[in-house]
């Protein structure tokens, strides 16, 4: 394994490794001896850059936070259609499948946001975030005629983050509920809401198909 150069590149190493051994060994038995080992370092190399394994895991989910919102930025970059920005939007939200490693951190930390307030503050901003952006979509699409709400955009916009979040864990716990019944249900709710047809072909064969199976 190359050795950083300097030390910019053994703190992002570092954190490249917590993330592979939170995700490994899951965050609440990860300890400094796991991360060294992934980084191909010794403990005390970790403990120079990050002198508490807690300010480690801080920076992991802060980092984790801001790469899931550029991502969802990222996929709807160019799309101005609504319609087709709920699609793309909706999709980006959803880990691609249980080993999806950005999605798999982002819910090993969760669970402690209650008691731990980095943790609570971190969540927090992203639900912020991940509102915010389908609240805006489905204010310019209601603007463009386009969707014709049930309810407040806002409301809307929560209700879909809350099933993602739901979904989500299904999908990287394995459950009966995979990534394309998850987008399916989550699509179908969307549709109800904007009163527009949503469902793109790929949704439409993945309905058929569960129910010709079930």
């Amino acid at each position: 394994m190359a050795r950083p150069k300097n030390q910019q590149e053994r703190r992002q190493h570092l954190l490249q490794a917590a993330r592979r051994a939170i995700v490994t060994h899951g965050l609440a038995a990860v300890r400094v001896r796991d991360v060294a080992d992934a980084a191909g370092m010794a403990t005390g190399s970790v403990t120079y850059y990050f002198r508490e394994i807690e300010q480690l895991f801080q920076e992991v989910y802060a980092e984790a936070v801001d790469r899931f919102d550029a991502r969802r930025i990222a996929a709807v970059e160019g799309v101005t259609d609504p319609r087709e920005r709920l699609l793309v939007t909706i999709g980006s939200g959803l880990p691609t499948g249980p080993d999806d490693e950005l999605c798999c951190l982002l819910y090993e930390f969760s669970p402690h946001a209650r008691r731990r307030r980095v943790d609570a503050s971190l969540r927090r901003t992203l639900y912020d975030r991940q509102v915010s952006l389908y609240r805006s979509i489905l204010d310019t699409g209601a603007g463009l005629g386009r969707f014709h709400l049930t309810a407040a955009s806002t409301e809307i916009a929560s209700n879909l983050v809350a099933l993602e979040d739901a979904y989500g864990f299904h999908v990287i716990a394995r459950t009966s509920i995979t990534r394309q019944r998850a987008e399916a249900h989550i699509v179908g709710y969307a549709a109800t809401a904007t009163g527009c047809d949503l469902a793109p072909a790929s949704v439409a064969h993945s309905r058929g198909h569960e129910v010709s199976s079930s």
